[in-house]
């Protein structure tokens, strides 16, 4: 009985360990500067239509073009 259930809280810790690990290979969403042609597409549930922004997404890149980072204002 001892090792059923030692087999059985090893089977247990297996199985939420794999979880854990897929849920960390998901890919992160790419971070949009607010307000540009990207974000303004994404929040309408809508890819952007710029070539250049779609040529970044295959590479799983943010246009720089459009998504300049902001200034800090000292």
């Amino acid at each position: 009985m001892l090792k059923f259930a030692r087999f059985f809280a090893a089977a247990v810790f297996a199985v939420a360990a794999c979880g854990v690990v897929g849920a960390a290979e998901d890919k992160p969403k790419p971070k949009y500067t607010e307000g540009s042609c990207c974000d303004k597409a994404e929040k309408k549930g809508e890819k952007c239509a710029h070539k250049c922004c779609q040529d970044a997404e295959k590479d799983g890149k943010v246009c720089q073009k459009c998504n300049k980072p902001k200034d800090d204002k000292k």
